[in-house]
Protein backbone atom coordinates (compact mmCIF):
# COMPACT_ATOMS: atom_id res chain seq x y z
CA UNK A 1 0.00 0.00 0.00
CA UNK A 2 1.07 3.27 -0.51
CA UNK A 3 0.36 6.74 1.66
CA UNK A 4 0.36 9.90 -0.61
CA UNK A 5 1.21 12.62 0.89
CA UNK A 6 0.38 15.81 -1.51
CA UNK A 7 2.88 18.36 -0.94
CA UNK A 8 0.17 21.19 -1.01
CA UNK A 9 -1.17 23.33 2.05
CA UNK A 10 -2.91 20.73 2.98
CA UNK A 11 -1.90 17.20 2.87
CA UNK A 12 -4.69 14.68 1.92
CA UNK A 13 -4.12 11.00 3.58
CA UNK A 14 -5.21 9.05 0.62
CA UNK A 15 -4.86 5.45 0.02
CA UNK A 16 -4.82 3.69 -3.29
CA UNK A 17 -4.76 -0.25 -3.73
CA UNK A 18 -1.28 -1.48 -4.91
CA UNK A 19 -2.33 -4.81 -6.39
CA UNK A 20 -0.16 -7.76 -5.62
CA UNK A 21 -0.60 -11.17 -6.87
CA UNK A 22 -2.10 -14.37 -4.83
CA UNK A 23 1.37 -15.76 -5.26
CA UNK A 24 3.43 -13.17 -4.22
CA UNK A 25 1.54 -12.11 -1.41
CA UNK A 26 1.90 -15.48 -0.63
CA UNK A 27 4.98 -15.43 -0.79
CA UNK A 28 5.80 -12.31 1.31
CA UNK A 29 3.63 -13.87 4.37
CA UNK A 30 5.68 -17.13 3.89
CA UNK A 31 8.40 -14.44 4.30
CA UNK A 32 10.54 -16.90 1.81
CA UNK A 33 9.21 -20.38 2.28
CA UNK A 34 8.71 -22.46 -0.54
CA UNK A 35 6.22 -24.95 0.85
CA UNK A 36 2.14 -24.60 0.80
CA UNK A 37 0.69 -21.15 0.39
CA UNK A 38 0.10 -19.70 4.12
CA UNK A 39 -3.52 -20.59 5.58
CA UNK A 40 -4.41 -17.55 7.08
CA UNK A 41 -5.89 -16.12 3.90
CA UNK A 42 -9.73 -15.26 3.59
CA UNK A 43 -10.48 -14.83 -0.17
CA UNK A 44 -13.53 -12.17 -0.92
CA UNK A 45 -14.96 -11.10 -4.33
CA UNK A 46 -16.93 -8.26 -3.99
CA UNK A 47 -19.09 -7.74 -7.18
CA UNK A 48 -21.07 -4.43 -7.40
CA UNK A 49 -23.54 -3.48 -10.40
CA UNK A 50 -23.20 0.47 -10.67
CA UNK A 51 -24.82 2.98 -12.66
CA UNK A 52 -21.84 3.64 -14.52
CA UNK A 53 -19.40 0.65 -13.80
CA UNK A 54 -19.66 -3.11 -13.19
CA UNK A 55 -17.06 -3.88 -10.88
CA UNK A 56 -15.39 -7.36 -9.43
CA UNK A 57 -12.57 -6.93 -6.74
CA UNK A 58 -10.67 -10.18 -5.44
CA UNK A 59 -9.12 -8.72 -1.86
CA UNK A 60 -6.98 -11.31 0.39
CA UNK A 61 -7.15 -10.83 4.33
CA UNK A 62 -4.79 -11.65 6.32
CA UNK A 63 -6.70 -12.97 9.08
CA UNK A 64 -3.40 -13.09 11.81
CA UNK A 65 -2.71 -9.20 10.82
CA UNK A 66 -6.51 -8.32 10.19
CA UNK A 67 -4.84 -6.13 6.71
CA UNK A 68 -6.58 -6.31 3.46
CA UNK A 69 -5.05 -6.65 -0.30
CA UNK A 70 -6.09 -6.34 -3.22
CA UNK A 71 -5.79 -9.48 -6.08
CA UNK A 72 -7.40 -7.87 -8.63
CA UNK A 73 -9.89 -5.85 -10.39
CA UNK A 74 -12.19 -5.71 -13.08
CA UNK A 75 -13.88 -2.81 -14.17
CA UNK A 76 -16.75 -2.78 -17.49
CA UNK A 77 -18.96 0.13 -18.35
CA UNK A 78 -22.96 -1.05 -17.11
CA UNK A 79 -24.09 0.48 -20.38
CA UNK A 80 -23.08 -3.02 -22.15
CA UNK A 81 -25.84 -4.50 -20.68
CA UNK A 82 -28.22 -2.94 -22.18
CA UNK A 83 -30.89 -4.53 -23.34
CA UNK A 84 -34.71 -3.35 -23.77
CA UNK A 85 -36.06 -6.64 -23.85
CA UNK A 86 -37.32 -7.83 -20.91
CA UNK A 87 -35.99 -5.48 -18.79
CA UNK A 88 -37.37 -4.82 -15.25
CA UNK A 89 -34.59 -1.83 -14.34
CA UNK A 90 -32.48 0.64 -15.65
CA UNK A 91 -29.47 3.06 -14.45
CA UNK A 92 -29.94 7.01 -13.71
CA UNK A 93 -28.99 7.37 -17.17
CA UNK A 94 -31.50 4.97 -18.70
CA UNK A 95 -29.72 2.31 -19.62
CA UNK A 96 -32.46 -0.66 -19.43
CA UNK A 97 -31.75 -3.89 -18.27
CA UNK A 98 -32.79 -7.56 -17.89
CA UNK A 99 -32.05 -9.99 -15.12
CA UNK A 100 -30.33 -11.80 -18.07
CA UNK A 101 -28.27 -9.05 -19.08
CA UNK A 102 -26.88 -8.38 -15.54
CA UNK A 103 -25.95 -11.73 -14.92
CA UNK A 104 -23.90 -12.18 -18.34
CA UNK A 105 -22.27 -8.49 -17.11
CA UNK A 106 -21.62 -10.00 -13.87
CA UNK A 107 -20.44 -13.77 -14.89
CA UNK A 108 -18.02 -11.67 -17.46
CA UNK A 109 -16.72 -9.08 -15.19
CA UNK A 110 -16.10 -11.37 -12.24
CA UNK A 111 -14.64 -14.53 -14.52
CA UNK A 112 -11.90 -11.82 -15.73
CA UNK A 113 -11.52 -10.59 -12.42
CA UNK A 114 -10.87 -14.06 -10.77
CA UNK A 115 -8.05 -14.71 -14.15
CA UNK A 116 -6.38 -11.42 -13.26
CA UNK A 117 -5.86 -11.96 -9.77
CA UNK A 118 -4.58 -15.71 -10.31
CA UNK A 119 -7.49 -17.12 -8.25
CA UNK A 120 -9.73 -19.90 -9.27
CA UNK A 121 -13.08 -18.96 -8.84
CA UNK A 122 -13.14 -22.53 -6.92
CA UNK A 123 -10.61 -20.65 -4.52
CA UNK A 124 -13.28 -17.97 -3.68
CA UNK A 125 -13.82 -18.50 0.15
CA UNK A 126 -17.12 -15.62 0.11
CA UNK A 127 -18.72 -13.40 -2.45
CA UNK A 128 -20.86 -10.23 -1.59
CA UNK A 129 -23.31 -8.92 -3.96
CA UNK A 130 -24.46 -4.81 -4.20
CA UNK A 131 -25.77 -2.48 -6.14
CA UNK A 132 -26.47 1.43 -6.31
CA UNK A 133 -28.93 0.63 -9.67
CA UNK A 134 -31.96 1.81 -7.91
CA UNK A 135 -33.64 4.43 -10.34
CA UNK A 136 -36.33 2.75 -11.74
CA UNK A 137 -37.91 1.15 -8.23
CA UNK A 138 -41.31 2.71 -6.54
CA UNK A 139 -39.67 0.90 -2.74
CA UNK A 140 -36.84 0.38 -1.40
CA UNK A 141 -37.09 -3.15 -0.94
CA UNK A 142 -37.40 -3.80 -4.67
CA UNK A 143 -33.69 -3.64 -4.72
CA UNK A 144 -33.93 -7.27 -3.83
CA UNK A 145 -34.62 -8.44 -7.50
CA UNK A 146 -31.29 -6.61 -8.70
CA UNK A 147 -29.03 -8.68 -5.96
CA UNK A 148 -31.26 -11.69 -7.05
CA UNK A 149 -29.95 -11.06 -10.79
CA UNK A 150 -26.20 -10.30 -9.55
CA UNK A 151 -26.40 -13.81 -7.69
CA UNK A 152 -27.11 -15.58 -10.61
CA UNK A 153 -24.53 -14.31 -12.64
CA UNK A 154 -22.87 -14.89 -9.99
CA UNK A 155 -23.46 -18.49 -10.19
CA UNK A 156 -23.15 -18.58 -14.00
CA UNK A 157 -19.02 -17.57 -13.40
CA UNK A 158 -18.80 -20.80 -11.00
CA UNK A 159 -19.12 -19.36 -7.32
CA UNK A 160 -21.71 -22.34 -5.74
CA UNK A 161 -24.88 -20.36 -3.60
CA UNK A 162 -23.37 -21.31 -0.13
CA UNK A 163 -20.70 -18.90 -0.68
CA UNK A 164 -22.63 -16.19 -0.93
CA UNK A 165 -24.70 -16.45 2.56
CA UNK A 166 -23.62 -16.68 6.13
CA UNK A 167 -22.18 -19.62 7.17
CA UNK A 168 -24.78 -21.37 9.96
CA UNK A 169 -22.33 -23.39 11.85
CA UNK A 170 -18.32 -23.47 12.17
CA UNK A 171 -17.93 -26.65 10.05
CA UNK A 172 -19.50 -24.48 7.28
CA UNK A 173 -16.03 -22.47 7.51
CA UNK A 174 -13.36 -23.97 4.90
CA UNK A 175 -11.13 -26.16 7.54
CA UNK A 176 -7.70 -24.23 7.20
CA UNK A 177 -9.83 -21.21 8.62
CA UNK A 178 -12.01 -22.62 11.37
CA UNK A 179 -9.00 -22.04 13.75
CA UNK A 180 -9.69 -18.49 13.39
CA UNK A 181 -13.84 -18.09 13.76
CA UNK A 182 -14.93 -17.26 17.02
CA UNK A 183 -18.38 -18.97 15.96
CA UNK A 184 -18.78 -21.18 18.82
CA UNK A 185 -18.58 -17.98 21.42
CA UNK A 186 -19.80 -15.78 19.47
CA UNK A 187 -22.41 -15.37 16.63
CA UNK A 188 -22.92 -12.93 14.02
CA UNK A 189 -26.36 -10.45 14.90
CA UNK A 190 -26.27 -8.16 12.02
CA UNK A 191 -23.28 -5.90 13.07
CA UNK A 192 -20.75 -5.42 11.10
CA UNK A 193 -17.18 -3.64 12.18
CA UNK A 194 -19.18 -2.53 15.12
CA UNK A 195 -22.02 -1.33 13.64
CA UNK A 196 -25.36 -2.24 14.40
CA UNK A 197 -28.05 -1.25 11.51
CA UNK A 198 -31.44 0.92 12.02
CA UNK A 199 -33.71 -2.20 12.91
CA UNK A 200 -36.99 -2.74 10.76
CA UNK A 201 -37.30 -1.65 6.90
CA UNK A 202 -34.53 -0.46 4.99
CA UNK A 203 -34.42 3.31 5.04
CA UNK A 204 -32.51 3.85 1.71
CA UNK A 205 -32.69 1.20 -1.58
CA UNK A 206 -28.79 1.51 -1.73
CA UNK A 207 -28.06 1.18 1.85
CA UNK A 208 -26.07 -1.76 1.81
CA UNK A 209 -23.43 0.77 0.13
CA UNK A 210 -23.38 2.32 3.19
CA UNK A 211 -22.99 -0.22 5.20
CA UNK A 212 -20.07 -1.77 3.28
CA UNK A 213 -17.94 1.60 2.58
CA UNK A 214 -18.38 2.52 6.15
CA UNK A 215 -16.76 -0.88 7.22
CA UNK A 216 -14.36 -0.15 4.39
CA UNK A 217 -12.98 2.81 5.07
CA UNK A 218 -12.16 1.39 8.43
CA UNK A 219 -9.99 -1.26 6.90
CA UNK A 220 -8.50 1.41 5.05
CA UNK A 221 -7.77 3.75 7.73
CA UNK A 222 -4.89 1.32 9.44
CA UNK A 223 -2.71 1.23 6.28
CA UNK A 224 -3.14 5.11 6.83
CA UNK A 225 -2.32 4.90 10.70
CA UNK A 226 -5.36 6.43 11.76
CA UNK A 227 -8.04 5.36 14.23
CA UNK A 228 -11.32 5.21 12.20
CA UNK A 229 -13.51 3.22 14.58
CA UNK A 230 -16.62 5.53 15.97
CA UNK A 231 -17.89 7.91 15.81
CA UNK A 232 -17.42 8.19 11.91
CA UNK A 233 -18.90 9.71 8.92
CA UNK A 234 -18.52 8.12 5.63
CA UNK A 235 -19.51 9.18 2.53
CA UNK A 236 -19.33 7.68 -0.92
CA UNK A 237 -19.75 9.36 -4.19
CA UNK A 238 -20.11 7.10 -7.04
CA UNK A 239 -23.00 7.77 -9.48
CA UNK A 240 -25.14 8.14 -6.52
CA UNK A 241 -24.36 8.97 -2.89
CA UNK A 242 -23.91 6.28 -0.20
CA UNK A 243 -22.65 6.63 3.22
CA UNK A 244 -23.56 6.63 7.20
CA UNK A 245 -23.02 8.82 10.29
CA UNK A 246 -22.72 6.73 13.16
CA UNK A 247 -22.59 7.94 17.29
CA UNK A 248 -20.07 6.20 20.01
CA UNK A 249 -22.10 3.72 21.64
CA UNK A 250 -20.62 0.25 22.76
CA UNK A 251 -20.40 -2.17 22.44
CA UNK A 252 -22.08 -1.45 19.15
CA UNK A 253 -22.20 2.14 17.79
CA UNK A 254 -25.66 2.98 16.47
CA UNK A 255 -26.68 4.66 12.77
CA UNK A 256 -27.56 8.35 13.62
CA UNK A 257 -27.16 9.82 9.81
CA UNK A 258 -27.41 8.46 6.68
CA UNK A 259 -26.94 9.78 2.87
CA UNK A 260 -28.45 9.43 -0.16
CA UNK A 261 -29.49 10.80 -3.69
CA UNK A 262 -27.16 12.12 -6.54
CA UNK A 263 -23.10 12.13 -6.45
CA UNK A 264 -21.22 11.51 -9.35
CA UNK A 265 -24.43 11.73 -11.26
CA UNK A 266 -24.17 15.62 -11.54
CA UNK A 267 -20.59 16.23 -13.05
CA UNK A 268 -21.62 13.08 -15.41
CA UNK A 269 -24.33 15.70 -16.15
CA UNK A 270 -21.79 18.61 -16.85
CA UNK A 271 -20.05 16.67 -19.63
CA UNK A 272 -22.67 14.37 -20.56
CA UNK A 273 -22.90 16.94 -23.96
CA UNK A 274 -19.04 17.12 -24.25
CA UNK A 275 -18.42 13.59 -24.60
CA UNK A 276 -19.59 11.96 -27.77
CA UNK A 277 -21.18 8.28 -26.47
CA UNK A 278 -24.47 7.10 -25.41
CA UNK A 279 -24.94 7.17 -21.63
CA UNK A 280 -21.98 9.08 -21.05
CA UNK A 281 -19.89 9.68 -17.53
CA UNK A 282 -17.39 11.81 -16.78
CA UNK A 283 -15.69 8.48 -17.15
CA UNK A 284 -15.91 8.70 -20.98
CA UNK A 285 -13.86 12.11 -21.04
CA UNK A 286 -11.09 11.83 -23.83
CA UNK A 287 -7.55 11.18 -24.07
CA UNK A 288 -6.82 14.88 -24.30
CA UNK A 289 -9.24 15.90 -21.48
CA UNK A 290 -7.34 13.58 -19.55
CA UNK A 291 -3.27 14.81 -20.64
CA UNK A 292 -5.03 18.06 -19.34
CA UNK A 293 -5.62 16.77 -15.70
CA UNK A 294 -2.13 16.23 -15.60
CA UNK A 295 -1.03 19.29 -16.33
CA UNK A 296 -0.41 22.74 -15.03
CA UNK A 297 -3.20 24.49 -16.68
CA UNK A 298 -4.13 28.28 -15.75
CA UNK A 299 -7.42 28.76 -15.50
CA UNK A 300 -9.60 31.73 -13.95
CA UNK A 301 -10.80 31.09 -10.11
CA UNK A 302 -13.68 33.49 -10.88
CA UNK A 303 -15.09 31.35 -13.70
CA UNK A 304 -14.51 28.86 -11.95
CA UNK A 305 -16.29 29.82 -9.42
CA UNK A 306 -19.17 31.30 -11.31
CA UNK A 307 -20.07 28.23 -13.14
CA UNK A 308 -20.09 26.01 -9.94
CA UNK A 309 -22.04 28.31 -8.52
CA UNK A 310 -25.03 28.35 -11.27
CA UNK A 311 -24.83 24.50 -11.16
CA UNK A 312 -25.18 24.43 -7.44
CA UNK A 313 -28.51 26.71 -8.32
CA UNK A 314 -29.56 23.59 -9.54
CA UNK A 315 -28.95 21.31 -7.35
CA UNK A 316 -30.88 20.75 -3.83
CA UNK A 317 -28.64 19.81 -0.67
CA UNK A 318 -30.73 19.64 2.31
CA UNK A 319 -32.60 17.18 5.25
CA UNK A 320 -34.80 14.94 3.35
CA UNK A 321 -38.48 15.63 4.56
CA UNK A 322 -40.67 13.32 6.43
CA UNK A 323 -42.96 11.85 3.69
CA UNK A 324 -40.50 11.66 0.73
CA UNK A 325 -40.72 8.42 -0.81
CA UNK A 326 -37.50 9.44 -4.16
CA UNK A 327 -34.43 11.67 -3.72
CA UNK A 328 -32.33 11.77 -6.94
CA UNK A 329 -34.06 9.12 -8.38
CA UNK A 330 -33.23 6.37 -4.97
CA UNK A 331 -36.15 5.60 -3.56
CA UNK A 332 -36.26 6.15 0.10
CA UNK A 333 -38.86 5.71 3.79
CA UNK A 334 -38.23 8.65 5.42
CA UNK A 335 -40.84 7.05 7.78
CA UNK A 336 -38.68 4.72 8.68
CA UNK A 337 -35.88 6.79 9.43
CA UNK A 338 -37.38 8.90 11.75
CA UNK A 339 -38.50 5.69 13.46
CA UNK A 340 -35.21 4.54 14.32
CA UNK A 341 -33.34 8.41 14.76
CA UNK A 342 -31.94 8.29 11.90
CA UNK A 343 -31.74 11.95 9.52
CA UNK A 344 -31.11 11.14 6.27
CA UNK A 345 -29.86 13.75 4.37
CA UNK A 346 -29.73 13.81 0.46
CA UNK A 347 -29.10 15.43 -3.11
CA UNK A 348 -31.21 16.09 -6.11
CA UNK A 349 -30.85 17.91 -8.93
CA UNK A 350 -34.22 19.38 -9.20
CA UNK A 351 -37.14 17.53 -7.93
CA UNK A 352 -36.23 13.64 -9.07
CA UNK A 353 -33.28 14.33 -11.51
CA UNK A 354 -35.70 17.24 -13.23
CA UNK A 355 -32.55 19.77 -13.49
CA UNK A 356 -30.20 17.13 -14.89
CA UNK A 357 -30.85 18.60 -18.47
CA UNK A 358 -30.18 22.26 -17.39
CA UNK A 359 -26.96 20.82 -16.08
CA UNK A 360 -25.90 19.70 -19.39
CA UNK A 361 -26.61 23.17 -21.14
CA UNK A 362 -24.78 24.98 -18.65
CA UNK A 363 -21.72 22.22 -19.23
CA UNK A 364 -22.05 22.68 -22.88
CA UNK A 365 -21.86 26.55 -22.44
CA UNK A 366 -18.51 26.15 -19.99
CA UNK A 367 -16.61 23.67 -23.16
CA UNK A 368 -18.14 26.51 -25.84
CA UNK A 369 -17.23 29.72 -23.96
CA UNK A 370 -14.01 28.45 -21.75
CA UNK A 371 -12.72 25.57 -22.88
CA UNK A 372 -11.74 21.85 -22.08
CA UNK A 373 -9.19 22.87 -19.99
CA UNK A 374 -11.52 24.39 -17.29
CA UNK A 375 -14.00 20.75 -17.20
CA UNK A 376 -11.77 18.96 -15.08
CA UNK A 377 -11.57 22.27 -12.22
CA UNK A 378 -15.23 23.27 -12.20
CA UNK A 379 -16.03 19.00 -11.55
CA UNK A 380 -13.57 19.54 -8.92
CA UNK A 381 -14.84 22.32 -7.24
CA UNK A 382 -18.53 21.62 -7.75
CA UNK A 383 -17.84 18.18 -6.17
CA UNK A 384 -15.75 20.16 -3.26
CA UNK A 385 -18.86 22.17 -2.79
CA UNK A 386 -21.32 19.00 -2.87
CA UNK A 387 -19.29 17.30 -0.32
CA UNK A 388 -19.04 19.88 2.55
CA UNK A 389 -22.31 20.74 2.32
CA UNK A 390 -23.54 17.94 3.19
CA UNK A 391 -21.01 18.01 6.11
CA UNK A 392 -22.58 21.35 6.82
CA UNK A 393 -25.72 20.34 7.16
CA UNK A 394 -24.45 17.18 9.46
CA UNK A 395 -22.67 19.13 11.71
CA UNK A 396 -26.10 21.51 11.97
CA UNK A 397 -28.11 18.49 12.64
CA UNK A 398 -25.62 17.78 15.83
CA UNK A 399 -24.42 14.68 14.18
CA UNK A 400 -20.80 15.43 14.19
CA UNK A 401 -19.55 14.82 17.74
CA UNK A 402 -15.87 16.23 18.60
CA UNK A 403 -14.36 12.92 17.66
CA UNK A 404 -16.26 12.18 14.49
CA UNK A 405 -13.33 10.98 11.51
CA UNK A 406 -14.49 11.93 8.02
CA UNK A 407 -13.61 9.19 5.51
CA UNK A 408 -14.07 9.73 1.45
CA UNK A 409 -14.43 7.12 -1.15
CA UNK A 410 -15.52 7.15 -4.47
CA UNK A 411 -14.68 8.92 -8.04
CA UNK A 412 -16.53 11.58 -7.19
CA UNK A 413 -14.97 12.24 -4.21
CA UNK A 414 -11.04 11.04 -4.23
CA UNK A 415 -9.81 11.97 -7.63
CA UNK A 416 -8.09 15.41 -9.30
CA UNK A 417 -7.48 17.97 -6.57
CA UNK A 418 -10.90 17.52 -4.41
CA UNK A 419 -9.00 15.66 -1.35
CA UNK A 420 -6.44 19.12 -1.29
CA UNK A 421 -9.79 21.10 -1.86
CA UNK A 422 -11.94 19.14 0.37
CA UNK A 423 -9.65 19.76 3.44
CA UNK A 424 -9.22 23.34 2.64
CA UNK A 425 -12.90 23.46 3.10
CA UNK A 426 -13.33 21.74 5.94
CA UNK A 427 -10.57 23.20 7.93
CA UNK A 428 -12.32 26.81 7.08
CA UNK A 429 -15.61 25.31 8.15
CA UNK A 430 -14.27 23.51 11.28
CA UNK A 431 -11.70 25.79 12.01
CA UNK A 432 -9.17 23.70 12.28
CA UNK A 433 -6.28 21.40 10.48
CA UNK A 434 -8.46 18.77 8.90
CA UNK A 435 -5.72 17.06 7.90
CA UNK A 436 -5.67 14.22 10.81
CA UNK A 437 -9.47 13.98 10.70
CA UNK A 438 -10.28 12.82 7.39
CA UNK A 439 -9.38 9.68 5.18
CA UNK A 440 -9.37 8.91 0.97
CA UNK A 441 -9.78 5.65 -0.42
CA UNK A 442 -10.41 3.91 -3.24
CA UNK A 443 -12.18 0.21 -3.25
CA UNK A 444 -14.15 1.16 0.05
CA UNK A 445 -17.36 -0.71 -0.62
CA UNK A 446 -14.64 -3.54 -1.97
CA UNK A 447 -13.15 -3.29 1.52
CA UNK A 448 -16.00 -3.51 3.38
CA UNK A 449 -17.24 -6.78 1.59
CA UNK A 450 -14.41 -8.43 3.08
CA UNK A 451 -15.12 -6.91 6.62
CA UNK A 452 -18.42 -7.88 6.17
CA UNK A 453 -17.16 -11.80 5.01
CA UNK A 454 -15.27 -11.82 8.12
CA UNK A 455 -17.73 -10.31 10.50
CA UNK A 456 -20.40 -13.08 9.13
CA UNK A 457 -17.34 -15.66 9.56
CA UNK A 458 -16.64 -13.98 12.91
CA UNK A 459 -13.33 -13.82 11.85
CA UNK A 460 -12.22 -10.75 14.95
CA UNK A 461 -8.58 -9.46 14.88
CA UNK A 462 -8.42 -8.34 18.81
CA UNK A 463 -4.90 -6.76 18.02
CA UNK A 464 -6.34 -4.42 15.24
CA UNK A 465 -9.75 -4.58 16.16
CA UNK A 466 -12.30 -2.27 13.52
CA UNK A 467 -15.52 -2.10 16.11
CA UNK A 468 -15.48 -0.09 19.31
CA UNK A 469 -14.47 3.33 20.09
CA UNK A 470 -11.48 5.40 19.28
CA UNK A 471 -8.64 4.71 21.83
CA UNK A 472 -10.51 2.05 23.29
CA UNK A 473 -9.60 -1.27 23.14
CA UNK A 474 -11.14 -4.48 21.60
CA UNK A 475 -14.81 -4.69 22.62
CA UNK A 476 -15.03 -8.55 21.82
CA UNK A 477 -15.60 -9.68 26.05
CA UNK A 478 -18.35 -7.10 25.70
CA UNK A 479 -19.81 -8.65 22.78
CA UNK A 480 -20.09 -12.20 24.78
CA UNK A 481 -21.98 -10.82 27.37
CA UNK A 482 -24.42 -8.87 25.21
CA UNK A 483 -24.78 -12.21 22.95
CA UNK A 484 -25.20 -14.42 26.90
CA UNK A 485 -28.42 -12.40 27.78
Amino acid sequence: MRLFLRRQKHKPRLLEAERISYSDLSRRLQRGREDAPPDSLFIVASVELGNSTTKAIVTATDLKSGRTYSLGKSVKMTRGALSPRDAFCHTLSMVDLSGNSIAGLVKETLQECTRLAGVPISDLHFVVRSTGVTASLSRVDEVEGVIKALAKGCILAGVPPRKMISPMTVDDIPLELRRFSRMEKTYFDGTVAGNIPPGGELIVANEMEGELVTAGLKEAAGWLDVDFRSPVLSLDLGTTLAGRITDAGLPYAGVIGSFCGLAGAIPDAVVSKVVKVNFPSVLDLTAANRKIQGKRVRVRKEVVKGYVTDILKLVRIEKVKKGCRRIGGVPVNSDAAAMNGVVLIGIDAGENLSNLPKISDIGAELMKEEGEEYIIPVIDSLSTSIIVDLIRIAKEEGLILPETKIGVTGRAGITGKKPELILEELSALFGRNMDKEVIFADDALARGAAVLGRCMHQFGTVRNPLGGIQGRGCVYSQRKKLQKK
